[in-house]
């Protein structure tokens, strides 16, 4: 929308306000023809001419059009409120919106998940609008409510501070802000497509309009009904998209470091035989780095109280001699297994198990 379309819109906000006080069809008949002779004026404007000097201001004007069409001079417009004097439509609508662009915001959060749930905060947008849609585009008697003028107040800082040029720069924005509301809420549109049709196709046309939202609140403060819930809506869908991106990435992550390990076998002996087939005793087994191979160890009762001393035997010595119990003292008995199946290389053994003999537990020498 262009700088010349803007004034016109302006203008004829100020005319409508002027006549606030008609009666709504006579204020669309006085209306009527006056929307199209501004914008035909508007068209014949000099470089540095403005309608206000070909017309007067538009509180003017329209005081000129009222006399013509002989109406009576414009009265203050009593406000049509409860009989406590408190809920007035124009308070009612402004909290209207304010509850409405809060719950749009959580709502936003979880758009993704079920976008039913944005029909919570439109149908309070709705009966809030109903209450002062007909009250002109200035909306004046909710800028004229003692919370509207606190709000203003806290939001108008000192002039030359940092906070009144911080903010004169975020208003300087405001044309990107809107861009990249519409881009989030159409993102959130192409995330819902592949699931909830009704979903997309509400959040598409939400996208569509708020563009055109942004500029037209300026000067028709209506709009605004639909603006500060689509900027709430934008910045709950950011929260969202981010939680879900960040899950992924986590999910990623943990799924890449979740690979099955290697199944690693327990042996509780390990009996070793020479090329001719013959059972090795008292075996030192290291690794490739000098360690002992040690195999679980397993004394049965013998580390029971009471059950004498626990043999001192090196856990990486095969094979590993069995320990028995008998008589309140535990000894070491020499393991005896089977030979291995004979091959043509490695005949077998003449004797099929190792000879059993008892074992002091001090002739052991202790493990390092």
């Amino acid at each position: 929308m262009n700088t010349q379309a803007l004034g016109v819109e302006y203008y004829l906000a100020g005319m409508r306000a002027a006549l606030d006080d008609l009666p709504p069809n006579e204020v669309a008949e006085i209306m009527e023809d006056v929307e199209a002779h501004v914008a035909e004026l508007s068209t014949e404007l000099g470089e540095d001419e403005t309608l206000e000097q070909r017309l007067g201001s538009p509180d003017q004007y329209a005081q000129e059009l009222r006399q013509a069409a002989g109406y009576p001079p414009k009265t203050e417009r009593l406000p049509v409120t409860t009989k406590g004097g408190w809920l007035t439509r124009p308070r009612v609508a402004a909290w209207g919106l304010a509850a409405a662009t809060g719950v749009t915001l959580l709502a936003g959060t979880a758009a993704l998940r079920q976008s039913a749930i944005l029909l919570l905060p439109g149908v309070i947008l709705v009966l809030s609008f109903a209450l002062v849609h007909d009250r002109g585009p200035l909306q004046q008697e909710i800028m004229n409510l003692p919370e509207t003028h606190r709000l203003k107040k806290w939001l108008t800082p000192e002039q030359g501070t940092p906070a009144e040029r911080a903010l004169t720069y975020l208003k300087s924005l405001q044309p990107a802000w809107w861009l990249i509301r519409a881009c989030l809420i159409g993102l959130g549109a192409v995330l819902l497509a592949s699931r909830d049709i009704l979903g997309f196709l509400a959040l598409a046309a939400v996208a569509v309009v708020s563009v055109f939202a942004g500029p037209r609140a300026k000067v028709d403060r209506r709009w605004l009904w639909f603006s500060l819930p689509a900027s709430a809506l934008a910045v709950g869908l950011l929260f969202q998209v981010i939680d879900v991106t960040a899950n992924q990435l986590a999910y990623g992550s943990s799924s890449r470091s979740s690979y099955p390990q290697p199944m690693v076998e327990t042996y509780q002996n390990i009996y070793a035989y020479d090329e001719n087939g013959k059972l090795l005793t008292n075996v030192l087994l290291y690794d490739q780095d000098g360690q002992p191979i040690n195999a679980p160890r397993s004394y049965n009762s013998c580390n029971e109280p009471g059950n004498g001393p626990e043999p001192v035997i090196p856990a990486n010595r095969y094979p590993r001699p069995k320990i028995d119990y008998q008589n309140g003292v535990c000894y070491t008995v020499a393991p005896s297994v089977s030979a291995p199946s004979s091959t043509a290389s490695t005949p077998p053994s003449s004797s099929g198990s190792a000879p059993s003999s008892s074992v002091p537990p001090t002739s052991v020498s202790p493990s390092k």
